[in-house]
């Protein structure tokens, strides 16, 4: 296989680094893969020691600008993935870890002569509204929460930045799932197994997901495609899927008999309201059962186009929500049997 170059990933140590990373390797690239903790997590060292020297752990805060320099030295490519992804936390982490840090490694990768920089947005920079088929020419609604606004301002500065020897690409993807998705999706099969999860409203609002291998295919033309830089792309599979028919298939996956919850919009907008008010006069950390984020996002369609991707990244998804439910769902009672039996 003919070398591909050098490349940065951060946020390697992730879920969608985790599945990155031996994707890039496989396509032929080196790989300086980096992480925050104080040591390699135990998969990256792995896949580390597997490598043959083709990956290389690297450990940095993408605050520390010193770290930085030495993160981008030597690199052809960075793939920003790295980001603070949530729906609950201060404002000001969400900027610190959203937008200073992007702005910090575009600095050092320009200075380090890096000509192409491909950072991982959000489709929740569209704003949440009526979308259904919506593209990266909108329709656009009002960034209410940090996490959007933060990924909004961070989009737009990278894009800014692309010229002739700095090309630069921001890539959305939509609701991204499959096994390893211990924030998101997992979470969701616990809240099955305890009978407290459904859908919002009447559950025909659609949802916008996209399997992990998929997003990883589209991250890999992306690289291919250099020449398409300047560009926001969208990366979803594209099917029309509702709240109820993905949440059904997520109980099929299980092979859980329990009945799915319907809870009204405004009983769920009131709650939310109720619970994100308890948990800032308590000031927790942690994000209550339901937040104002979560129910606007799953009371409307917020369904989008990938036909950008597809004409300008040859992008062709191949796992659907049913197949990779499955695939989800095996994986997390395989690793939730491990646990139970420690």
């Amino acid at each position: 296989m003919r070398p591909r170059g050098r490349i940065l990933v951060t946020g390697a140590s992730g879920f969608i680094g985790g599945h990155i990373c031996p994707a890039l390797l496989k396509d032929g690239w080196q790989v300086r893969a980096l992480y925050r903790r104080p040591v390699p997590p135990p998969d990256l060292a792995a896949l580390a020691q597997a490598s043959q020297g083709r990956l290389e752990p690297f450990n940095a805060d993408l605050g520390d600008r010193a770290a930085v320099a030495r993160a981008v030295a030597g690199v052809d490519t960075v793939l920003h993935v790295a980001a603070l992804a949530s729906d609950w936390g201060p404002y000001e982490d969400f900027l610190r870890s959203n937008f200073e840090a992007t702005l910090g490694l575009v600095e050092a990768a320009r200075k380090a002569g890096v000509g192409y920089f491909v950072y991982i947005s959000s489709a929740v920079v569209s704003g949440f509204g009526p979308h259904e088929e919506s593209t990266e020419e909108g329709p656009y609604y009002p960034l209410k929460y940090p996490y959007q606004t933060t990924k909004s301002q961070a989009e737009a500065y990278v894009l800014s930045q692309d010229s002739p020897g700095f090309r630069t690409l921001a890539l959305r993807p939509c609701n991204v799932y499959g096994p390893g998705d211990r924030t998101s999706t997992y979470a969701m099969y616990e809240a099955i197994l305890s009978g407290v999860f459904g859908w919002i409203g009447s559950g025909k609002a659609y949802t916008c997901p996209i399997y992990i291998d998929d997003l990883c295919a589209g991250i890999l033309a992306a690289l291919h495609h250099e020449e398409v830089g300047g560009e926001a792309i969208i990366l979803t599979d594209g099917q029309k899927v509702s709240w109820k028919d993905y949440v059904e298939a997520m109980y099929r996956a299980l092979g859980s008999r329990r009945q799915p919850l319907g809870l009204p919009v405004p009983l769920a907008y009131l709650g939310a309201w109720l619970l994100t008010l308890g948990a800032r006069l308590l000031g927790l950390r942690k994000a209550p059962p339901l937040t104002l984020y979560r129910v606007e996002q799953g009371s409307q369609s917020y369904h989008f186009s990938n036909a950008k991707a597809r004409r300008l990244l040859g992008f062709e998804p191949k796992v659907f929500y049913e197949e990779g439910l499955a695939r989800t769902a095996e994986a997390f009672l395989a690793e939730r049997g491990r646990k139970e039996s420690l």
